[in-house]
């Protein structure tokens, strides 16, 4: 009998360990305003991995789900028929069964997609439909932080009290002459977001200074601006302390701005990650963003397309 209750024990072990084990297992993937969906990152028990072609990889001639490179071929699994789509709008959860595949347009590449029964939705790039993931893993929403909201004014001061070092840093790391310029041109966040229904969640912004000189003469109309992204992450104190902030000193083009539109919050094993759609003036990158409170690393980037 004791030897029985013992089988009987590791069996349930072993099975807890393999429920545990498949729940740590799921694919992201990108949710197009056209319907289609862009796999793009399998998590496999804490390690990240690219789940699918990036644009650029689009296959010659037609595609099948069989002969597209993908986590589930490395598996020796089928690509899921069903997936979970959650809107970044915060909507419910809604169901989308794959068709097959194609190549869509993404800016001036191929993409190979999921054309699924999701309908077409209205929208303007770089806004995405949502994510999906093919299991029942929960997805959290993101939302916009309203200029109303208190901790508006706390994020715009941690940003005001580093952007002129780190505008200052940079400029000297690029041999670029600063612009001086009295009074100083003011700092102010122009984008804020965080987890929905997360007081202490961490929150990335985009934060710019605006000079009234051109920073070419040549382009007297073009005046000087600096872009500052980053994370806001809350500590223990009630302070928001800076993470991983990327400074680009441009004009009022911006071409070499790249800023990133939050799409899902998840936490898996204790690691919050998030999923964003990066952009920059002709292209996107799809990435996952591991938000520590010392450190903000970037496990996986792929490319969105561009030209």
């Amino acid at each position: 009998m004791k030897t029985q209750t013992c089988l009987l024990l590791a069996l349930a072990a072993l099975l807890m360990t393999t429920a545990s084990a498949q729940s740590e297992r799921f694919t992201l993937a990108i949710v197009r305003l056209d319907g289609r969906i862009v796999p793009f990152a399998a998590y496999d028990r804490s390690r990240w991995e690219r789940a699918w072609p990036e644009a650029d990889e689009a296959a010659d001639g037609t595609p099948t789900i069989e002969n597209t490179p993908s986590v589930w071929r490395r598996r020796g699994d089928r690509v899921p028929n069903v997936w979970r789509v959650w809107p970044s709008s915060g909507g419910s959860r809604i169901e989308a069964h794959v068709k097959g595949v194609e190549i869509v347009e993404a800016h001036c590449q191929g993409q190979v997609a999921l054309a699924t029964d999701l309908p077409e939705a209205k929208g303007e790039h770089p806004l995405k439909f949502g994510v999906a993931v093919d299991s029942n893993f929960p997805i959290g929403s993101i939302e916009e932080v309203r200029r109303s909201d208190v901790v508006w004014r706390t994020a715009e001061q941690a940003v005001v009290a580093n952007l002129s070092r780190l505008e200052t840093a940079k400029a000297q790391a690029d041999n670029v002459q600063l612009l001086s310029e009295s009074p100083a041109p003011v700092v102010q966040i122009t984008e804020l977001y965080r987890e929905a229904r997360s007081p202490r969640s961490p929150m990335y912004f985009v934060a710019e200074k605006k000079y009234r000189t051109a920073r070419f003469p040549q382009d007297p109309g073009c005046t000087a601006l600096t872009i500052m992204t980053g994370w806001l992450v809350p500590t223990d104190a009630g302070t928001l302390t800076l993470r991983a902030p990327k400074v680009f000193l441009t004009d009022c083009d911006a071409k070499e701005v790249r800023t990133a539109l939050p799409l899902a919050a998840l936490r898996v094993s204790g690691q919050l990650f998030w999923v964003l759609q990066e952009h920059g003036y002709e292209d996107e990158t799809y990435v996952i963003a591991e938000i520590g409170p010392s450190e903000v690393r970037y496990p996986i980037d792929v490319n969105g397309g561009g030209c």
